[in-house]
Formats: structure tokens, sequence, C-alpha cells
């Protein structure tokens, strides 16, 4: 079986994924193999590197956030190699239970490889302040980003399962419990 976990950023999906990892489920995390992709050299003609060669992701994120055509152009690169990872991971899939960790799921159609889908839900004002806070950037460029996203509401609509993470680790951890014992 496979699962598809996603939510906004800064919903609490990461945390979520680490926990299920730790539990002993597989997970496969879009983020990661994205990351893994960007970094090989045939990727990154069109990336700002910083001093070590390596891709300054703040900038990165200042410029595709402030430009959809950019952010597009960089989904065009990056978001068919991760699609065709996940294909084959699908294809050799036997009863085994993997998470596919997509903040994008839906965007990217990696949905479709998915038996049941996991939604992280998060309040708009709580994101806000999460990414803020965790990513060191500005509230405007943050909103952009949430806004850049699907919407919970449309996120609800196509999830199996939705949690809602708007209060402490606890909490979120009992729900993910519940959850488990559903699979």
């Amino acid at each position: 079986m496979i699962i598809g976990l996603t939510g906004g950023i800064a919903s609490g999906k990461s945390t979520v994924s680490k926990y299920l990892a730790e539990k002993g489920f597989k997970v496969y995390d879009a983020d990661k193999i994205a990351k893994d992709i960007s970094e090989k050299k045939s990727v990154q003609e069109n990336k700002i590197l910083d001093e070590n060669g390596n891709i300054d992701r703040k900038k990165l994120k200042e410029i595709v956030f402030e430009n959809k055509d950019k952010l597009k152009k960089l989904n065009g690169i990056i978001h068919p190699k991760v699609i065709d990872f996940y294909k084959k991971l699908k294809e050799k899939n036997t009863d085994e239970v993997i998470i596919f960790d997509v903040p994008l799921l839906f965007e990217s159609g990696l949905d479709k490889f998915c038996d049941k889908i996991l939604v992280v839900i998060s309040d708009y004002e709580i994101q806000l302040n999460r990414i803020v806070e965790r990513d060191k950037i500005d509230r405007e460029l943050a909103e952009k980003i949430i806004k850049s996203q699907l919407s919970n509401e449309e996120r609800i609509k196509k999830a199996d399962v939705v949690i809602e993470n708007n209060s402490n680790l606890e909490d979120l951890f009992e729900k993910v419990e519940r959850f488990c014992e559903m699979i």
C-alpha cells in the first residue's frame, strides 16, 4: 500500500513524516529527492550557488516565489525526475506500506500512484508564523509561498484522512497514532 502524505508548507507534514519513519515505515521524501536531483550538475545551470558551490536555497526561494515563470521553469526541471523516481517505486512495491512524502502531491499528479492520501493541515496564521520563524524569511515572502500552493480546502476534498495540526506535538502524535491504527 502506498500512502501519499502531503500538506502545505509549515503544516507539520515533515514532523508527521519523521514520526512515521521512526515507527518503521519506509518514507520517501520528495523534497530530499528533489534536492539530490537539483544538486546534480545537469540541473545547476539555472540555480543560485553560494560561495561553496552549493545551491543557496533561501535565495532560490526568494527568486522563484517572486516570479511565477521562474517557479514554473524550476518545477519543469525537477518534477519530471521526481515523478520518475516515484513511478519506479510504485512498480516495485508489493504489499509493503510505504509513505510518499510529497508537498505538491496533487499539483505534481503523484496522488494517482497512491492508495490512500493523508493530508496535514494547520490554520493559516499558525502556518505563516512557523515558516517565518523556521526559514528566517519575511512575512510577505512567506505569504507568497503559502498562496502559491493549494489551499487547505482543496487538499481536504482530495484526502482520505486529514490531520489538523494547530496544537502541540503530543496532540499531533496522538492523531498520527490513530491514523496508524487504521492502516
